[in-house]
This record gives structure tokens, sequence and C-alpha cells, in this order.
């Protein structure tokens, strides 16, 4: 721990400080003194024995924004911290509160906020001190640099609050070289198994998801799509383009009633274990877990993305309901998932 940090006047005689107790003005010191590189404060029993300091001060720390919510672990950041003080990259230690610290953006004045809806942000916390906690350069040039990036990724600039999603999805596009190659080899060898078996008993399965899955239409090759690719023989002097049409329509329809059923199950287990219910037809949420699908993720890695994004998100308050839950997951479940298949992969 750090034996010295700096409080700026700016904040010290700031009408908001000022007018507050003067135990919560000790506490401020005592949590600034505490924190953290980063301005994280983990423990604060021996704080309040120093400041006799109750919950009635810390409530009039996060009144006047010195202080955010903290989580429920009892993680407290101090909200101007990068704003008061500069630490060299030589000494600099990052926190330890990782899954904390995802989840805040930086401003343009260098305070820490967690709502992406406001105009001044410059980037996300990890993307800012990824790129060295930059406090010389201009914050409208480093927002406008942070934009650039994904221009390059995703060919289109995000041009407000809206476009969040489609930010991030351009942001974590998944590298599919980077993808477990036993999983998708695997899955290969299960499939051509399938239709193996499928060709010899001459049915072909389409499952329905309007009924929860459990419906199918059952097709008897001698029946239907043989007669089908009979007309095409007898019609086209042995032509199978039309036989190739109809098969690729009933793969194309499997894999669309497939997505849906896991997306749908995807669905089932986040509203299982949270405490609010997220609607399936949040089509933003959907789209990102079709996304995930798509780029082969196996349904038990989305699960375990959207366990370590609900591990974080049963701490903060801010995200206890449907709306806010919906736009942390739209947001981070393809980093976190895409982190979780990494760090299988290497204990492997």
């Amino acid at each position: 721990m750090a034996e010295r940090r700096m409080i700026s006047r700016k904040i010290a005689e700031d009408d908001r400080f000022v007018d507050m107790h003067p135990v919560s003005k000790l506490l401020y010191f005592y949590l600034v003194l505490n924190a953290d590189d980063d301005g994280f404060v983990g423990s604060v029993k021996m704080i309040n024995f120093l400041t006799n300091a109750d919950q009635s001060n810390y409530d009039e720390l996060l009144e006047n924004n010195l202080i955010l919510e903290p989580t429920k672990s009892g993680v407290y950041v101090i909200t101007d911290w990068y704003a008061q003080n500069k630490i060299e990259p030589k000494i600099y230690k990052a926190t330890e509160y990782l899954s904390v610290r995802a989840l805040l953006f930086i401003k343009t004045n260098f305070a820490y906020t967690t709502n992406p809806d406001e105009k001044d942000i410059i980037s996300p916390v990890d993307y800012w001190v990824k790129q060295g906690r930059d406090k010389k350069t201009p914050p409208e040039i480093q927002a406008q640099q942070y934009l650039e990036q994904f221009q390059e990724t995703s060919k289109k600039v995000p041009r407000s609050v809206e476009e969040t999603s489609k930010k991030v999805l351009a942001q974590n596009r998944l590298d599919k070289n980077r993808v477990d190659k036993s999983r998708l080899e695997q899955t290969r060898v299960d499939q051509t198994k399938k239709e193996k078996i499928n060709k010899e008993n001459n049915y072909k399965y389409i499952n329905s998801s309007s009924n929860g899955g459990m419906g199918e239409i059952l097709l008897n090759d001698s029946s239907s799509t043989s007669s089908i690719e009979n007309n095409a023989t007898t019609e086209n002097g042995g032509n199978s383009g039309e036989k190739g049409g109809v098969d690729n329509r009933v793969n194309n329809q499997l894999d669309t009633n497939n997505n849906q059923d896991t997306v749908s199950s995807l669905f089932n287990y986040l509203n299982g274990i949270s405490t609010t219910d997220i609607p399936k037809d949040n089509k933003r949420l959907a789209d990102v877990f079709d996304m995930l699908i798509h780029n082969g993720y196996e349904i038990e890695d989305i699960q375990l993305g959207i366990n370590n994004i609900m591990n974080v998100a049963n701490q903060m308050p801010q995200y206890q309901n449907e709306q806010s839950l919906a736009k942390l997951l739209i947001q981070h479940l393809p980093e976190y998932t895409k982190q979780t298949l990494e760090q299988s992969s290497s204990n492997d």
C-alpha cells in the first residue's frame, strides 16, 4: 500500500465537500489514503474505527458523488481518483478488483462512472488503463481514438448509446482460429455421424421451436422427399439440382430452429439464476446469444460467461433491474465468454 496519496484543492474546497459533516470529510480523506492504485478500497473496518464514521457518512459521500455505489462485498470506488492522482507506470499496480473495474467508464474529467449513457465518456476504464492511463492527451482526442479503433473492425463508428451493443460486439469480434479446435472437430464428427444415421434410417427431423422443442415434423424420404427427387429425375433427365435445393432448405431450417432453441434455453438459464426475468423477446440480447452460437461457442461456454457476469452484477445494486442487467449482458457477454473459453483452454 502506498504511503502517500493526493487530494485536489478543487475537490476539498468545492461546495459539495465544504458543506459536509466533519466526520464525512475525514472519512473521505482516509478512503483516499487507503485506496489502491486504481482508487478502490476493499476494507473499511479500520477506517471506521479511526474516523468514527457510520453509514450516514458513507451516504453523504455517495450523495455528493465522491464515491460510487459500493458492491455487496463492500468495495468502495473513489469517483475522482484519477482527477487527483497520477501514479507512474513503473510503480503502478492494478487493482485486485478487476471484475468491478470492468464495469466502469472514464469521463473527460478523468472521473469514474458506471453509467454508459453519459455524453462525456472517453472509453471503458479497462481500455483506458491498457492505453497507459493517459492524462496528457486531450480527452476529446482520446475519445476519438477509441472510436476509430472500432471503426477499423466494425466499419462503423458508434454515434449514440443505442448502438452500444454493436460497438461492443465489434470490439469483441471473435477470432474463430482461437476457438478450441478439438471442440469444433468433435462437433463436425458428431454431425457427420448424425447425418449418416439419418440417411440410413431415411428420416429427417425438423424440430419445431414454437412448442418448446417438443414437437417434430417427420419426413419420410420414401414418400415426400423421395417423390421430389423422382420428379426432378424424371422431368430433368437425372438433374439433382432441385434435390440439392430441397436439402439445403431443410438443413437451413434445421440450423435456424436449433439456434432458436439454444437461444431460448439460454434465456431460461439466465432467468433461472437471476432475481429478475429478462423477456425472451429482447432482440438485442437474443442477437448476442445468436452471434456467439454462430461463432462456434458451446452452450456451456455461454452459460459460464453468464455466470461470471452474474457474479459481478449480484454485487452491484444498480444492476438489479431488468433493463440495466440486460444492458450489462449485451455489453460484456462476448468478452466474458471469450475469456472463459481461453482460461479453460489454458487449464487443459
